[in-house]
Parts: C-alpha cells; sequence; structure tokens
C-alpha cells in the first residue's frame, strides 16, 4: 500500500537541517556583527567628547569676555553712572553675567523707571533705560530736588536748572529723600495740578503755592496769578482744566490776563490790565 506524505520535506545538504549545528552558527554570526558595531560606535563618542570638549573651551576662551557695554536711552543720567551701577567684574564671561541682577542694580538708581539687559554676542551687554520724567521742583534745605508725577524724589540740583519745571513752595515738608516719595500732605494735589496743565501752559508757571488761607495758586512767567483753592486732586485737576480753557480764550482775544480765580468753575473771576 502507497503512502503519500505531504509534510516539509529535510533538506540534507550541511547547516540546513533543524539540528543544533543550525542554532550555533546563527549565535556566532549574530556575536561577530554585535562586535563590530560595538567597535563602530567607540570613535564616534570619542569624536564627540572632542567637539563638546572644543566647545566648552572656546565658549569659556576670552572672546566671549565682556568688553563693552552699551547703554541706550538717557536723557540727563550719565552713561558711566549706569555702567558702575552694573557692577559688572572685569574680564567677565558673557554666559556668566546675571542679566537680572544688573537690571535690579541700574533700576536702583532714582532717575530710572524701567530697565532691560541683553546680551549681544560675542562680547557687549547691552542696557535699555527707561528715565523717569520731572514735572516739578520742590526746594528743601539750600537744594532743589527734581519730582516725578508720582511723587518720588529723584533727583538732587544745588541750582534751580530746570526753569521749564515749575517749582512747588509752601508745602509742609516732613521729609525729602532721593529715591523716596516726598513726605508733605500737598505733594498729590500739587502734582495733580502740574500734570494737568498740558506741557506749553505748565512752562509758563514759575511756581505753584500753596497757602492755608487760599491754597493752591500759579504764578506764571508772563506775571498772571492763577488761584485754584483747596480740595482733592480730582478737583484741582477739574479747575486746572477751567484755567486751561480760559487762557486759551485770552489768548485767541489777543488779551492779558494779571489775575484769574477758578475756585468757582462755573463763575471763574478774571482780570486784565485796563
Amino acid at each position: 500500500m502507497e503512502e503519500a506524505y505531504a509534510g516539509e520535506e529535510s533538506d540534507p545538504r550541511p547547516g540546513h537541517g533543524r539540528g543544533p549545528e543550525h542554532g550555533h552558527g546563527n549565535r556566532r554570526e549574530c556575536e561577530r556583527e554585535h562586535g563590530r558595531g560595538g567597535r563602530r560606535l567607540v570613535p564616534v563618542a570619542f569624536v564627540l567628547l572632542l567637539v563638546a570638549s572644543a566647545l566648552f573651551t572656546f565658549l569659556r576662551s576670552p572672546y566671549f569676555h565682556v568688553e563693552h557695554i552699551d547703554v541706550l536711552g538717557l536723557r540727563s543720567l550719565a552713561t558711566e553712572e549706569v555702567v558702575v551701577a552694573c557692577g559688572l567684574a572685569a574680564d567677565e564671561n558673557i554666559f556668566d553675567v546675571d542679566l537680572e541682577r544688573i537690571a535690579a542694580r541700574v533700576k536702583g538708581i532714582p532717575k530710572v523707571d524701567k530697565v532691560l539687559v541683553s546680551r549681544r554676542l560675542p562680547s557687549t551687554i547691552v542696557i535699555q533705560v527707561e528715565e523717569r520724567a520731572p514735572v516739578a521742583v520742590v526746594p528743601y534745605a539750600g537744594y532743589f530736588v527734581e519730582v516725578d508725577s508720582a511723587g518720588l524724589a529723584i533727583g538732587l540740583e544745588e541750582t534751580y536748572r530746570a526753569r521749564e519745571l515749575p517749582l512747588l513752595t509752601g508745602l509742609a515738608l516732613r521729609s525729602v529723600r532721593v529715591g523716596y516719595p516726598v513726605d508733605a500732605p500737598e505733594v498729590v494735589p500739587a502734582l495733580a495740578i502740574a500734570t494737568t496743565l498740558p506741557g506749553r501752559i505748565t512752562r509758563q508757571v514759575s511756581e505753584i503755592n500753596f497757602d492755608a488761607s487760599h491754597g493752591f495758586s500759579l504764578h506764571m512767567q508772563s506775571g498772571t496769578q492763577a488761584i485754584l483753592g483747596s480740595g482733592t486732586a480730582s478737583d484741582l485737576e477739574s479747575r486746572a482744566r477751567v484755567l486751561e480753557a480760559l487762557l486759551a480764550r485770552l489768548e485767541q482775544e489777543g488779551k492779558h490776563a494779571t489775575y484769574i480765580d477758578v475756585r468757582f468753575e462755573k463763575r471763574p473771576v478774571v482780570k486784565t490790565p485796563r
């Protein structure tokens, strides 16, 4: 009786059977391939290490030492004052510079409002400064103190040089220190007047005086005296706008007033020379 077998035919050639010799051959081949791959990785890792070392050495070289400090945006401050405030060490590596610390130091200058510090490779630190703007001057202890719109004392002068800024007089000053708010109860309303009036009028005001009897008054370079009286900052701002309108009308009419009283906004008093 004949029988048919449909299974897999065996291959009589050496190494192609299913015996143990076949498994050993595959393992030896894999080991050889693994050995060659490992030998290839060694030089690649060595090259990467050399590149990293060379890059680190380059970045720490004198090529990246800080050699220049560019200060931008100054109006009244001296560049040297800002540079000294930075506190940068000589030959400091530009990547070691603490930008936030420099910004904090420069911000400590009373006249500085905002600071932005950045790097410009390979060797320059850039400091962009926005200064505080003085709006009035307070005479104090023989000096003249510049004050910004927030009432902060930002500068000290021996002479009254900023003649385009009005003097604030008659204030009950308790303390005046540069870098700190001026301590006087009348400062806020006085500054409200100085900042409400447009620049073209403020430049004509030589003095903003406070007197307990009639409150605030303006003395203008033209000889005009304007009475605004007492009240809140909002009250004085409103009266300052009335004064602005009256001065504009007088200018259009070609008239000059010697006395203006806007304490009663709806019934202002204007006196002109006869």
